[in-house]
């Protein structure tokens, strides 16, 4: 049995015009890929909650470079603030929550398909895509103290890293440098407290998180410049087949760019996170 697609929540009457008017591209027995907004007066966005920098809840409300993003990809999908409902979610459960509509979109460092175009709407099986919206490289977090610091991949060598379930940072990893010993765990903050505690001698992530960790414990943490291993590229995700829906999303993007609005969020993270983008 096909699961039934859900589109985001919000006036029906536009949908339905959307789906007759393009009903002849939708290939019998596809989920409909016509329809562009919600059947209601929300839309749930899922965002990260420990991530400082790029989206944190702290103050009963959610804050960062990615919660922006979001508030304005919602404003050009026809939403007020207060018609933004932001989850939760981890790498662990983010197509989970996408896949049975907890979400109608992520927006949460969601890597975007390597074989895709440089830029637009990409699928793979998980998910559609729109962006990129941000592009950063893989790094580790080490402590400086000596004997627990390593300056390149090379140097983790048999050494204890921590990964979030589910990033894809520890499969990496291991692409670069085999003989590390991966422990994933479900957040980060976590990876972080084996690094503080000593049971992970590094943390591997995306390097605008890991900025923001380090940002977070203070002196004694840092990203060795030689240690990078790729990159990765994060889109905003909607559930597969939602073409449209992601086609919306990129027009947004792009406005987002050409009016400033994005170089103005971008000009944050530097702050909170303490890392700059290469743009």
């Amino acid at each position: 049995m096909k699961r039934r697609l859900r589109t985001p929540r919000r006036a029906v009457v536009a949908a339905a015009a959307l789906t007759l008017a393009a009903a002849p591209l939708s290939a019998c027995g596809e989920p409909p890929t016509t329809v562009m907004q919600p059947e209601g007066p929300t839309i749930a966005i899922g965002v990260a909650a420990d991530e400082p920098g790029l989206s944190r809840w702290h103050d009963g409300t959610y804050s960062g470079f990615e919660t922006d993003v979001a508030r304005y990809v919602a404003g050009r999908l026809g939403y007020a603030d207060k018609q933004i409902i932001f989850k939760q979610v981890q790498p662990s459960n983010r197509f989970d929550l996408l896949g049975d509509g907890t979400v109608d979109m992520v927006v949460a460092g969601m890597p975007m398909p390597e074989n895709g175009a440089d830029a637009g709407v990409v699928s793979d099986g998980q998910a559609t895509y729109a962006g990129p919206y941000l592009t950063v490289t893989r790094n580790v977090l080490v402590r400086t103290d000596g004997a627990a610091a390593a300056d390149t991949t090379d140097a983790l060598d048999g050494a204890a890293v921590c990964a979030v379930s589910g990033s894809g940072a520890g499969d990496a990893l291991l692409d670069a440098q085999r003989r590390v010993v991966i422990r994933e765990r479900d957040t980060y903050p976590q990876c972080l407290t084996d690094l503080m505690v000593g049971t992970a001698d590094a943390v591997a992530g995306d390097s605008v998180v890991l900025a923001g960790l380090a940002r977070e414990a203070g002196d004694g943490y840092a990203m060795p410049a030689r240690a990078r291993y790729g990159s990765v590229r994060y889109g905003i995700a909607v559930a597969p087949g939602a073409v449209a829906l992601a086609a919306a999303v990129e027009d947004a993007l792009k406005d987002m760019r050409d009016d400033g609005s994005y170089d103005k969020a971008m000009d944050a993270l530097p702050d909170d996170a303490g890392w700059h983008a290469v743009r």
